[in-house]
């Protein structure tokens, strides 16, 4: 696969090959935001689990969960606008700083005043738009800290950090909610200063042009992103496809956990379903980098939705629980190092000022759709079934393969 010519990094030219191991500018924006992560992973699954005990009522659990996941679909675009026009450490600080302040105040909160659903949902929607701010903005500077030859591992890194950040948080916020409510989110104050001291300790410039302040207004900044974004024929085409494979996971996932409810299977065998599943997506961000050395970038993407779209009909034919996650847990691991290779790719041949607008985008159309899959997924449940739910994301999966097989933008590289 032909690699873009990239200007090398400040990093690259400064410091000497010690590899990602000997890299502690690195080490420290990895580790922090792995802990920062796993913090928010821990408050977003005991939002809706502390207010549904607590109250009994689905509709306050499910209004905690939109107001979590709302800063996905109103931040990401702004956000993006920011890292590219401030420093991008000092975002880092104020994020951290801001979440550790917002959940810190939940466990005072039900102390002393018990539990306040209003107070929880601002908390959720705060807590929320400052972790999508983070995550751009740790995207965008990875490769400020990091040569361009080690971008593609420390890419399977993060992606590896981030499936074992999801793979913890469900079981964590649950046994830890069970000591007492607050507890969850004590702990992820917790992990949030403990991220903020991490980034205290960055001392590289985080840009790799010096920030300066944009005379344009900020829709004008946006507008630039976007249309980098759409001028680039493979970014689109991996964009558009990534947005409804994720919209057909997001339908897939509520059918697997139909499939168990009809099987007899409890929440506890659900969950290892999901642990299984998991396992998969941390295994496929570890061996990425084998994969994406081997194989070229539009046979990734080709091959990733053709196995997708084969696997999917297979969860029909498996009744044994562990057998059902071992065949979605085989999904995440195609998924995980889909993801590495398009984004290691991505974040190569996007200019450092247009980074963080250009993530913004593409982060808005990957994670904008499960809002809308969840929903898709109930309505296709009660229309079609599990069966036909299950064939018609199959069906849907193979359909994009052939798109990504016939789309230029895909097929325009080559090794």
């Amino acid at each position: 696969m032909t690699r873009p010519t990239v200007p090398s990094s400040p990093t690259e030219a400064t410091t000497p090959d010690r590899g990602l191991r000997g890299n502690r500018e690195f080490l420290l924006l990895w580790s922090g935001a792995g802990l920062s992560f796993l913090g928010s992973r821990l408050s977003a699954f005991a939002y809706p689990l502390i207010v549904l005990w607590a109250t009994g009522s689905a509709a306050s659990a499910g209004l905690i969960a939109f107001a979590a996941q709302l800063p996905y679909l109103l931040v990401q675009l702004p956000a993006g606008v920011a890292v590219d026009r401030f420093d991008r450490r000092r975002l880092l600080i104020v994020c951290d700083l801001g979440r550790l302040i917002a959940v810190g105040s939940i466990p005072l909160g039900m102390i002393f005043a018990g539990l306040n659903l209003w107070h929880l949902a601002v908390v959720a929607f705060v807590e929320g738009a400052f972790t999508v701010v983070y995550r751009i903005t740790e995207r965008a500077a990875l490769p400020s800290v990091v040569p361009e030859k080690h971008l593609t591992t420390a890419m399977s890194r993060n992606e590896a950090r981030e499936q074992a950040a999801g793979l913890l948080g469900q079981p964590g916020a649950g046994v830890l909610s069970a000591i007492t409510q607050w507890f969850p989110f004590l702990a992820t104050a917790v992990l949030h200063a403990f991220s903020l001291g991490t980034v205290l300790m960055i001392k590289k410039k985080l840009q790799a042009e010096p920030v300066a302040a944009e005379p344009r207004k900020p829709l004008a900044a946006l507008m630039e992103g976007l249309r980098w974004m759409a001028g680039h024929r493979f970014a689109r085409a991996a964009a558009g496809l990534i947005a409804v494979s994720n919209l057909l996971f997001q339908v897939l996932m509520l059918t697997v956990l139909e499939i168990v409810r009809q099987d007899g299977g409890s929440q506890t065998v659900a969950a290892l379903v999901s642990v299984v599943s998991g396992i998969g997506g941390v295994l496929g961000a570890l061996g990425a980098t084998f994969w994406i050395r081997r194989i070229s970038l539009p046979a990734l993407v080709i091959g990733a939705n053709a196995l997708w779209a084969v696997l999917v009909p297979t969860t029909l034919l498996a009744g044994d629980p562990v057998l059902l996650g071992a065949v979605y847990g085989l999904m995440s691991y195609v998924g995980a190092v889909w993801t590495v290779g398009v984004s290691a790719y991505l974040v190569q041949i996007v200019p450092d000022r247009l980074r963080g607008r250009v993530t913004s985008v593409a982060t808005l159309l990957a994670y904008g759709p499960l809002a809308f899959g969840s929903l898709l997924g109930g309505f296709a449940l009660t229309a079609l079934g599990v069966t036909g739910t299950v064939l018609a994301v199959g069906g849907v999966m193979g359909v994009l393969t052939l798109l990504a097989a016939a789309s230029p933008g895909v097929r325009s590289l080559s090794r």
